[in-house]
């Protein structure tokens, strides 16, 4: 979980990477405040196995936010380490800039019937 981060516009940030918790992961963001002409809050989801170089590879759909409030979004067939990237992008003023916490993920693992 990331407490009260800051990011701006043009501001890309990468978490630590972690083990997963369970077979599939519902993420989510809690946007405090947000500034700027038409801002974006996007939090990408990455994986990769603990032996793989580089920065993984790109999980599904990223979480996009463009107010405050809490949004959530949920990957599947995950790897054995995951992480979060977060772009911030606006298309106007100087003082544009995001104010949010990750929320704890849920793991959990699939279920066949």
């Amino acid at each position: 979980m990331l407490e009260s981060q800051y990011v701006f516009k043009g501001t890309v940030v990468y978490s630590p990477w972690m083990s997963r918790g369970g077979d599939n992961w519902r993420i989510g963001v809690d946007v405090v405040g947000i500034a700027g002409t038409s801002p974006v809050l996007t939090v990408h989801a990455f994986h990769k196995n603990s032996e793989d170089p580089g920065n993984g590879a790109a999980i599904g759909t990223s979480l996009s936010a463009t107010g405050v409030g809490r949004h959530w979004q949920e990957y599947s067939g995950l790897k054995e380490m995951v992480r979060y990237k977060f772009v911030f992008g606006a298309t106007g003023g100087t003082d544009a800039r995001a104010l949010f916490r990750m929320l704890p993920p849920v793991w959990f693992d699939a279920v066949q019937a």
